[in-house]
C-alpha cells in the first residue's frame, strides 16, 4: 500500500517529467504566453505559429482576453488557418482579432476554419475590413481519425463579427462577415451561436452549398451600410433553424434582412425595424417549404409591411406575433380564374358576383364548393381555388393565425 510520502514523490514525478506538458498552448496579447505578438517572424501575433503547436503537440489552445476591450488585440495581417481536425477545442477570453492586411484582395479572409467533428471553438470578437470574409468554414480535407471532409458535431461561439467603421454609414462595396461554405463538403448537424453582433458588411452571413440541419443564433445581426443583405440562405441550404434579431441602424438604405433560397428552413425573425416595405424579407423564386416566425412589435401584423414572395412554389408558412392582419377582397373579371393560397391558412368566401364552378383542390384531392360559394371555404397553404365566373367576383380572404 502507497503512503503519502510515496504517493507525494510519484506526483512530483509525473509533474517533472519530460513527457508531461500542459493541457492547453497559451496564446497571450501581452507576451507572458507560448505565443503572441513576441513569436518570431509572426504575422499572424501568434495564432497561426499557435494553431500549428497544438497540432503537432495534440493539445487544445487557450487565448487570453483581457479587461475593458482595449489591450487584449491581436493584430494579423495573414489568414489564419485551423486544419482539418477531430476533438479539438479552442477557448479563451473575450478579446479583439483585428485584420490589418489588404482591403481589396478577396482572397485574404481573417479566419478560415477547414473540416471538424466534435470541435469546439469560442472565439472573441473579429474585426474585418476586407473583401473577403472574416470567418470562413470551409471543409475541404478530411478529418484525421474519420477520414472524410465534413464539419459535424461542432460548436462555434463568438462575441461578434464587426465591419471597422461601426459608426460609419455608407456603402460596403464588397467583404462578408461569416461564410458557411459548404461547395466542397457539408456543413451540418453543429451550433453557430454569435452574442454580440455581426454587422456592417456587404452581407453579413452567407451559406454556399450543402448547409443542412445546423442552429444558428445571432442575437443582433445589424447594419448601417446602403444596399447590404443581413442574411443570404442559399437554395441548398435545408432543414436548418435560424433564429436572429435583425435591425437598420442609421437610417441605412436599400437593407434586405433576410434572402432565403433554401427549402425546410425553419426561421424565427425578431425585427426592430428599419427595413424598406416588404425588405425583412425575401423568399426566393427557389424557396419552398420553409416556416418563418415574425416577432414584431406594431399592434397589427401586416405580411406585405415585412417580406416579399417570389417563391415559384407556395408551400413557405408564416406566423407571427401582434394582431391578426385584415381580411383582404381580390377582384377576379368574369372568366376561368385561378388563386393559390400563400404563406398563411385563410378562409375564403365570394362576397359578391356569380361562379357557375368554385372547386378548391388540395394536392390530387378536389372539392367541389359551387353551392356553397358564399359560405367561409378554410383553405391552407398551397391550396388552389378554380374560379369560373360569369360577372366580376369579389373572394375575401381572412388570414387565420
Amino acid at each position: 500500500m502507497l503512503n503519502r510520502t510515496t504517493t507525494a514523490v510519484l506526483v512530483l514525478l509525473c509533474l517533472t517529467s519530460t513527457a508531461w506538458s500542459a493541457p492547453s498552448v497559451i496564446l497571450s496579447w501581452d507576451n507572458t504566453g507560448d505565443y503572441g505578438p513576441q513569436t518570431a517572424g509572426t504575422k499572424t501575433a501568434g495564432w497561426q505559429e499557435a494553431i500549428d503547436a497544438c497540432v503537432r503537440e495534440g493539445r487544445d489552445l487557450y487565448i487570453q482576453g483581457g479587461w475593458g476591450g482595449r489591450k487584449a488585440i491581436y493584430h494579423t495581417s495573414e489568414t489564419i488557418r485551423i486544419p482539418a481536425t477531430q476533438d479539438f477545442r479552442i477557448d479563451g477570453g473575450v478579446y479583439v482579432l483585428n485584420w490589418t492586411g489588404p482591403a481589396d484582395d478577396p482572397t485574404k479572409d481573417l479566419l478560415v476554419i477547414d473540416s471538424t467533428m466534435n470541435g469546439e471553438y469560442h472565439f472573441g470578437i473579429m474585426v474585418y475590413g476586407g473583401a473577403g470574409a472574416a470567418l470562413r468554414l470551409r471543409p475541404e480535407n478530411p478529418v484525421p481519425i474519420d477520414g472524410f471532409s465534413v464539419v459535424v458535431e461542432t460548436v462555434i461561439t463568438s462575441q461578434g463579427i464587426a465591419d471597422p467603421r461601426p459608426f460609419e454609414p455608407g456603402e460596403r462595396k464588397a467583404g462578408t462577415g461569416l461564410v458557411f461554405d459548404g461547395s466542397k463538403a457539408p456543413i451540418v448537424s453543429s451550433r453557430f451561436d454569435f452574442i454580440g453582433g455581426i454587422l456592417n458588411f456587404k452581407t453579413c452571413v452567407e451559406t454556399i452549398g450543402a448547409f443542412t440541419q445546423n442552429e444558428f443564433n445571432c442575437l443582433h445581426l445589424h447594419t448601417n451600410a446602403h444596399k447590404s443583405t443581413l442574411f443570404n440562405l442559399g437554395p441548398t441550404s435545408t432543414q436548418n433553424t435560424l433564429k436572429c434579431v435583425i435591425g437598420v441602424d442609421q437610417g441605412a438604405q436599400d437593407v434586405l434582412g433576410f434572402r432565403v433560397q433554401g427549402r425546410n428552413n425553419r426561421i424565427e425573425l425578431n425585427t426592430r425595424g428599419g427595413f424598406p416595405k416588404g425588405n425583412e424579407l425575401l423568399l426566393d423564386t427557389t424557396a419552398t417549404g420553409n416556416r418563418i416566425d415574425f416577432i414584431q412589435g406594431k399592434p397589427v401584423f401586416e405580411a406585405d409591411d415585412y417580406l416579399t414572395d417570389h417563391a415559384e412554389t407556395p408551400t413557405n408558412a408564416l406566423h407571427w406575433t401582434g394582431g391578426n392582419p385584415a381580411p383582404k377582397t381580390l377582384v377576379f373579371p368574369a372568366g376561368k380564374q385561378t388563386y393559390t393560397q400563400r404563406l398563411t391558412p385563410a378562409t375564403l368566401r365570394v362576397t359578391s358576383g356569380t361562379c357557375t364552378s368554385l372547386t378548391l383542390t388540395r394536392g390530387t384531392v378536389a372539392m367541389d364548393h359551387t353551392t356553397t360559394a358564399s359560405t367561409p371555404i378554410t383553405a391552407s397553404v398551397g391550396d388552389i381555388l378554380q374560379l369560373e365566373c360569369t360577372s366580376e367576383v369579389h373572394l375575401e380572404a381572412l388570414p387565420v393565425p
